[in-house]
């Protein structure tokens, strides 16, 4: 098998290469192997002095140390081999097929990879970034299902150029050049993304507690007070009969408000559940899977924060009744049930007058009371999430937090005057939208960095990323006296040391 040609070559030569470069099978440029495993139920063959790698050890750069390590007895005891660094590995097997590194360390392996020695033709990092450069035809190549693999005579067979060896380390040292400069611009990259996450956990908690509009308060007197909202609240929902299935306010004692932090004048303290209905959503059951009344829900996999997913959106069977109660509106917050405990209660809000679409009972759904500001509510969520205030609420199981509705009702919730939410929404959403536009460069500049990083080994291995020395050795020439001196010692090249 051989990498693909693009539209200007064929499958021997893919691309037109300098004079003095050559296209070599990638068996004729070291001398390859792969390992084996001891039997793992046979005592005194693991946690020796012999180094052995596995797939998951390869980091894409280099090794000197493993996870794992064989005695003599179980390398003896399995086709595993001591192989004498520096040595490459290729990783043949599974959802990791491709992965690589480089071994500084006499070392052997499982199975699973596939290690080359390097010719004296071939610089080790040269060939690193070759197979990095080919990856995705070469794994192409693999078969299988779920546990695609890709045998060692087809990445053997597969061909990359080549060019003289001092050129090939003058193309090492420039890429390694280059890629430190990408690598330099994404760390003050990422450090500009994690000071704009800061920023805006910092104007959410200010949202929440009053400092984003301190200066607002100094010249607007509130017609109606948080306290006066929460009585008007109260007495509209003590007029109303109770419908549905959703967490009201808990007629007991008042909220202890000894422990919480001062409010801003005008703010009053209450529960979630007395300015909003909390609601789980409808669990999954088979006989559900299919009906006369089918409807999209949302789940966990869809809701992140401020953001809804629905490229993959499942259906229930929902009866009349049940729609009425599971149904979306615009303006319902959706806060995840369960999840990792940083993550819990990831909010986003459903900004869409589409009917129909319900959730699922990993979910729960807040719909804000009137005259509530959803907006209001969902940047105090938001707040919440990052203050980790309801993991301070979950209960852990198998790994998975979980946050009740009852737990979740009963959490305290900051109420400034109605006009105030209004202007806080209006400022944290100004603000937060200029975050977006900033996200957005910052996701552009990160794909133009990998797609820097192919365009420079895109340039390399097609010659033109470094000059041609006319004093070079051509690589076929030095290939072929290589070959003459290894048919008179063929003992003459490394690969495997003894035990």
């Amino acid at each position: 098998m051989r990498v693909a040609a693009d539209a200007s070559g064929s499958v021997d030569q893919p691309w037109t290469l300098p004079e003095s470069w050559t296209w070599v099978a990638l068996r004729d440029v070291g001398s390859w192997t792969s390992g084996g495993t001891p039997k793992s139920t046979e005592p005194g063959y693991y946690n020796g002095p012999i180094s052995w790698f596995r797939i998951t050890d390869l980091n894409e750069g280099r090794l000197r140390r493993s996870e794992k390590s064989l005695t003599i007895r179980g390398l003896q005891a399995s086709s595993a081999k001591l192989i004498e660094a520096p040595f490459l590995m290729f990783a043949m097997y599974g959802a990791s097929i491709g992965k690589m590194a480089i071994s500084e360390i006499d070392a052997s392996t499982n199975q699973a990879i596939a290690c080359c020695s390097p010719s004296e033709a071939a610089n080790i990092d040269f060939l690193f970034l070759a197979l990095q450069r080919s990856k995705k035809s070469i794994v192409a190549l693999g078969q299988g299902g779920a546990q695609p693999n890709i045998s060692q005579r087809i990445l053997l067979d597969c061909r990359i150029p080549l060019p003289p060896l001092s050129e090939q380390r003058r193309i090492v040292e420039r890429i390694e050049s280059l890629f430190a400069e990408i690598a330099e611009g994404e760390a003050a990259l990422e450090d500009a993304r994690k000071g704009l996450e800061t920023f805006c956990r910092a104007l959410l908690k200010a949202a929440a507690t009053g400092e984003l509009t301190r200066d607002w308060r100094e010249n607007n007197q509130p017609k109606e007070t948080g306290h006066d909202l929460l009585a008007r609240i109260k007495a509209e929902r003590d007029a109303t009969p109770k419908s549905g299935r959703g967490k009201r306010a808990a007629a007991s004692a008042p909220l202890d408000t000894s422990d919480l932090s001062e409010l801003p004048e005008g703010w009053a303290w209450a529960r979630i559940s007395d300015v909003g209905v909390v609601q789980l959503g409808r669990q999954r059951s088979p006989q559900h899977h299919q009906g006369e009344n089918m409807h999209r829900y949302l789940r966990v996999a869809n809701v992140f924060e401020d953001r809804i997913e629905l490229g993959d959106v499942k259906e229930m069977n929902f009866t009349p009744p049940e729609l009425k109660t599971f149904e979306l509106r615009r303006n319902d917050i959706l806060l995840n049930e369960g999840q990792t405990p940083d993550l819990l209660g990831r909010p986003a809000m459903w900004r869409s007058d589409e009917r129909g679409m319900c959730f699922q009972n990993t979910l729960l759904r807040f719909r804000a009371t009137e005259p509530m500001e959803p907006e209001f509510c969902f940047l105090v969520f938001r707040h919440y999430l990052h203050a980790k205030r309801f993991k301070q609420e979950s209960q852990i199981t198998t790994n998975i937090a979980h946050l009740s509705s009852g737990r979740f009702s009963v959490i305290e919730f900051p109420v400034p005057p109605i006009d105030e939410q209004r202007e806080i929404v209006r400022r944290a959403l100004t603000a937060l939208d200029s975050t977006v536009d900033t996200k957005l460069v910052f996701e552009q500049q990160k794909a133009d960095a990998t797609r820097l990083r192919q365009a420079i080994l895109k340039s390399a291995f097609e010659g033109t990323l470094v000059p041609q020395e006319p004093t070079d050795e051509p690589a076929s020439s030095f290939l072929s006296r290589l070959k003459a001196q290894e048919s008179a010692n063929p003992k003459q090249m490394k690969r495997r040391k003894k035990v």
